[in-house]
């Protein structure tokens, strides 16, 4: 109660004394805590694709800001990379939303993310310690409906399905003494989009192998759904044969 009160009454002094600060912070703040579609925080660690799921520990003081700031809102951030050949923060980027989290006693957090949808980083800038990027989503160019382009995409995909099915199945039947292995397939194999969504089913087709970060930051940069299935068949295709691309 004593510090509810003394938060209340420095909240009134700032208010009255820094009316403009205050106001500037306020918009600011919310506009932080809402996540417009064009302004995302940003959790700086590796390329995530959509359709992945995983957990995530928050122990960096600056990320446990960010992920209270994120649960008042709409549970997502952005996931990001340092590109290795600038140096500077990837262009592209995926939205991850917090499905669980566990706050610790001591501040950190054990987190549940699941990724959804891929966008382009405009500009970014520091707030409090972390990342805040102004963003705009990114689709691929998708043939029209009715298009003999779209009906030959729906039926690589439908044999591409029936394919990544055959694949899980036999992973899982050579992964059944590695638990943790399996445990990674049911995983992958939970988060299948439905074929009739071209763009989420060729990125999912994509997250069966592990990449390399440049190479997953390459198919988010894609926008032809043919070509990124075309890619995540190559890489199924090696794995299967028992060789690593380079």
């Amino acid at each position: 109660m004593i510090l509810l009160f003394i938060s209340v009454t420095l909240n009134s002094i700032i208010q009255k004394n820094f009316p403009e600060e205050y106001a500037e912070r306020k918009t600011e703040q919310e506009s932080l805590t809402s996540f417009g579609v064009d302004l995302m925080p940003l959790f700086v660690m590796d390329v995530v694709l959509p359709c992945q799921k995983f957990p995530l520990h928050i122990f960096e003081p600056r990320y446990r800001l960010m992920v209270r700031r994120i649960m008042e809102g709409n549970h997502r951030m952005g996931m990001v990379i340092i590109d290795s050949t600038t140096g500077s923060i990837a262009d592209f980027a995926c939205e991850v939303e917090i499905t669980e989290c566990e706050p610790l006693p001591d501040g950190r957090f054990y987190l549940e993310i699941e990724s959804r949808r891929r966008f382009r980083i405009i500009r970014s800038w520091d707030q409090d310690g972390y990342r805040v990027a102004e963003i705009e989503w990114v689709n691929d160019i998708c043939p029209a409906e009715g298009s003999i382009e779209r009906a030959e995409l729906q039926e690589l995909i439908n044999n591409t399905a029936e394919y990544t099915q055959s694949w899980i199945s036999k992973a899982k039947e050579a992964a059944q003494y590695d638990p943790r292995k399996l445990e990674k397939l049911h995983n992958v194999e939970s988060m299948m989009p439905s074929p009739q969504d071209p763009e989420r089913f060729s990125f999912w087709v994509t997250t069966l192998t592990n990449r390399r970060p440049l190479e997953k930051l390459e198919l988010l940069r894609i926008k032809d759904t043919r070509e990124r299935i075309r890619r995540g068949l190559i890489y199924l295709r090696a794995e299967e044969q028992g060789c690593r691309l380079q």
